[in-house]
């Protein structure tokens, strides 16, 4: 994947929560044809239940099923001051109105996505209705981005609204995938709907982490499973799924946490 300078992309990206909002990569697209998606990715979606809409919507979408990657398209020109902003509500921001149509109240704590102005989406639960893709936009900003889990967990029980973005986020989404799933969907984009991307992007990432280390021992290992097991099938077992591990002493090794196993904090957790 290209990296992304931010440099002369006709937009600027602020997020004011780092710790919400550890990454958030975007992208600017124009000249496509808003129609249906193609008959394979219709049957894809319409096989795991969720309704093809158009070709934009589809596409992101299917990559997120793809890549356990959620994305949001914004329409371009809805966007005031032409900038994207990741905070919480100001003074005076009670709600905003959702692509369902229903009017949400905002709490002094809920992450929000917004141009120089106003709301335009509830991070990583649902877009605004005030920048929806409709048939007659022209130019999108496709966003990828990573937000924390707890946050967006208490919007979408809050306000009873459940979404497949919020669900995975909820869930914990890998932050090193973002920028990947991003070229994917404007890969397709373009193949699809004749859409031109612009060459640079945005691509924030103050929350980056070096990967987790954790301390692993053999004898700990085999008195929590009950069982036997040997280093060497300790080693092929945890290899095969991503980790790396080095001996670290006598009986004992240090795992390499791949980034996208969230769920990784603890011995205990290697151990399960």
């Amino acid at each position: 994947v290209t990296p992304l300078s931010g440099a002369n992309t006709g937009f600027s990206v602020t997020i004011a929560y780092a710790a919400l909002c550890p990454r958030y990569a975007a992208r600017k697209l124009s000249g496509f044809r808003i129609g249906p998606s193609p008959e394979w990715m219709q049957q894809r979606l319409a096989a795991v239940g969720m309704r093809p809409i158009n070709n934009i919507v589809d596409i992101t979408n299917y990559v997120m099923l793809e890549s356990g990657q959620p994305l949001h398209a914004f329409d371009f020109d809805c966007l005031k001051g032409q900038a994207i902003v990741v905070r919480k509500p100001k003074d005076g921001e009670k709600e905003m109105v959702t692509l369902d149509g229903a009017s949400r109240v905002l709490e002094a704590d809920t992450l929000l996505i917004c141009d120089a102005e106003r709301p335009v989406a509830l991070a990583g639960v649902m877009g605004g209705l005030n920048s929806e893709i409709t048939a007659q936009t022209t130019t999108l900003l496709l966003e990828s981005a990573c937000f924390d889990p707890v946050s967006i967990r208490r919007t979408a029980r809050r306000l009873g609204l459940p979404s497949e973005a919020s669900y995975r986020f909820e869930r914990g989404v890998d932050p090193d995938l973002a920028d990947k799933a991003l070229q994917r969907a404007v890969d397709l984009m373009v193949e699809l709907t004749g859409a031109k991307a612009d060459p640079d992007g945005h691509d924030q990432y103050p929350g980056k982490k070096a990967l987790l280390r954790v301390p692993l021992r053999m004898q700990r290992l085999q008195t929590l499973l009950g069982m036997e097991v040997s280093a060497e099938e300790v080693v092929r077992l945890l290899s095969s799924i991503g980790f790396e591990l080095s001996q670290s002493g006598e009986g004992q090794f240090e795992v390499l946490v791949p980034s996208f196993r969230v769920d990784i904090e603890r011995e205990v957790d290697l151990v399960e």
